[in-house]
């Protein structure tokens, strides 16, 4: 049961049977039991955090992070989440009866953020008790110095502009990437997406071309083994005021499936869902649909807890 507590603006999560396989699962990973004390606490307080900004609508990618390389945990004492299109945060255990955190000399740059995370003794449930924006110097902080999540949530909404702004489709047409975003083409090996797929012409229609296809990669697993989805925009003029669109999603990292359950909509400038599909031993899925220039539409891919939505204008 998850609890939001309005008054000392602290929010307590139930740590769950997968939170507490997926500390295992690196703790045993180290052979010192000082490393692996520390990293089994590091991973437990990064996933409330993560549950947390999942639910505010806040996109993060924790296997982007330092804290979810087994080799780095190995050299640094790293608690790192990465928050999509902004930076990382860093996730820091507070055990009970503790008054400070301790900030490691290794995460005192780097970091738009440091949030403090109590552990029960039972270490079953985390309270999210406040963050620091920035620190000038390593050393502890005390916990009454915390400002609200409230604040936090607030510093994460003021994304930059462009942050903020929808993706033009039409720029990509004239060459124009947008950050995060790669072409397809390029970026086959490095989104590891599985060999030997259909081409889109013979996905949409006989005798069409791709005029561009760009690709980003979607983090939307807990557990070491979950691999990253690749979600596909794919462009085909057809007149001076109409494009032919498809998004898809694929597994990556030669996985045969994608999760089940997952789901992944077209929905209108409203936010209304006009087309939807839903993973069942399914290896990928593609929506075709087409847009007349100036439209807007966004596409949502869904899993469980945790969604992505990408804002897009033709």
């Amino acid at each position: 049961m998850m609890t939001y507590c309005s008054e000392s603006l602290t929010f307590t999560v139930p740590i769950s049977l997968s939170d507490r396989t997926l500390a295992e699962q690196f703790r045993f990973q180290h052979n010192s039991p000082e490393k692996a004390k520390q990293v089994y606490l590091n991973t437990l307080a990064v996933s409330a955090v993560k549950f947390y900004l999942c639910c505010m609508g806040v996109e993060t990618n924790w296997s982007a992070s330092l804290s979810w390389n087994s080799a780095i945990q190995t050299v640094m004492n790293v608690a790192d989440l990465e928050v999509i299109g902004q930076g990382k945060i860093e996730c820091l255990p507070v055990l009970p009866g503790e008054k400070v955190i301790h900030i490691p000399p290794e995460v005192c740059s780097d970091r738009i953020g440091y949030v403090a995370v109590q552990l029960n003794e039972s270490l079953r449930e985390a309270t999210l008790l406040g963050f620091i924006k920035m620190v000038t110097e390593c050393n502890s902080v005390p916990l009454s110095e915390l400002r609200s999540l409230e604040e936090l949530i607030v510093q994460l909404s003021e994304a930059p502009e462009q942050e903020k702004q929808p993706i033009h489709l039409s720029k990509w047409l004239m060459n124009v990437v947008d950050v995060g975003w790669q072409r397809v083409e390029a970026a086959e090996l490095a989104f590891g997406f599985r060999s030997a797929e259909q081409t889109l012409a013979e996905n949409l229609a006989d005798n069409l071309t791709i005029s561009v296809q760009q690709g980003i990669l979607l983090d939307l697993g807990r557990q070491p083994e979950s691999k990253p989805i690749a979600l596909r925009v794919g462009l085909i003029p057809t007149s001076e005021q109409e494009i032919n669109i498809f998004v898809k999603v694929c597994p990556t990292d030669n996985q045969k499936y994608l999760p089940e359950e997952l789901k992944i909509m077209v929905l209108d400038d409203l936010g209304t869902a006009v087309m939807q599909a839903t993973a069942r031993s399914t290896k990928s899925i593609q929506l075709n649909f087409s847009s007349e220039l100036g439209e807007h539409f966004s596409i949502k891919v869904a899993l469980g807890n945790v969604n992505f939505i990408k804002f897009f204008t033709v």
